[in-house]
């Protein structure tokens, strides 16, 4: 039920600090969920066969420190079990005996025609059914997110090609990009502690600009990402002290 992969930091994955960004970890998570579930026969090929397709519903991620640039790390990443509708994955990152940083994601399979969520059976995951610990148990707390606070900044982004994904919408790693950029401009660190989204909607190819809202949270802020009148993820961070 698990896989690991080693990386190192390479230069693209750094911001000017000679640390990896934000959005670079999700992307290291990213990769290694593709690369389990293609290996274990529930990715997007052999879903993609019956019409299916995973979401991204929700991330949760702690951080304790950003490795440095050509440093050494490893993503582990496992299955979390499933309850009615909702998938779990389970992510870690480490350099040697140290744990960088950890994360949980929830997950829905849809049928891509109607994108309607399907429910979840021991069927889907047969691949790795006899190995120990199968089912796994799901997580006993799921983050919830404030939703209606009242933004105090406001910061537009211009969306480029690169930001979209082959399934033609912003790549849910992009999402932390922008907050990266928010942050920034309000003289924040882009790299929090705790990072926590919620997906809420789809931005097409045909939206040119999103709109980041950010309040003060305890220890952090509150986020909103979204174009228009439409509300696409709500998150939150606090914010890292040190490395």
């Amino acid at each position: 039920m698990e896989l690991r992969l080693p990386f190192q930091v390479d230069y693209f994955l750094v911001g000017a600090d000679n640390r990896m960004r934000l959005s670079s970890l999700l992307r290291l998570f990213q990769e290694a969920a593709i690369r389990h579930a293609d290996k274990r026969g529930f990715g997007g090929p052999d879903l993609a066969l019956k019409g299916w397709g995973w979401v991204l519903y929700k991330l949760e991620a702690e951080i304790f420190r950003y490795p440095l640039f050509e440093e050494e790390v490893e993503v582990t990443t496992r299955i979390g079990g499933w309850k009615g509708m909702k998938a779990y994955r389970h992510f870690e990152l480490r350099s040697k005996e140290e744990t960088l940083a950890g994360a949980v994601s929830v997950w829905s399979l849809i049928d891509v025609a109607s994108r309607r969520p399907l429910p979840l059976n021991e069927e889907l995951f047969s691949s790795v059914a006899s190995q120990p610990g199968f089912p796994p148990a799901v997580p006993a707390r799921e983050w919830k997110p404030a939703r209606d606070f009242q933004p105090q900044e406001e910061t537009r982004i211009t969306t480029r090609w690169s930001d979209f994904d082959t399934n033609g919408h912003v790549n849910n790693t992009t999402y932390a990009d922008y907050l990266e950029t928010a942050l920034v401009r309000q003289g924040e660190s882009p790299r929090p502690s705790r990072f926590r989204i919620q997906y809420r909607q789809e931005i097409s190819r045909q939206v040119g600009e999103v709109r980041v809202a950010l309040a003060a949270a305890p220890g952090g802020w509150f986020f909103r990402v979204g174009y228009g009148d439409q509300v696409c993820a709500v998150g939150e961070t606090a914010l890292i002290t040190g490395g």
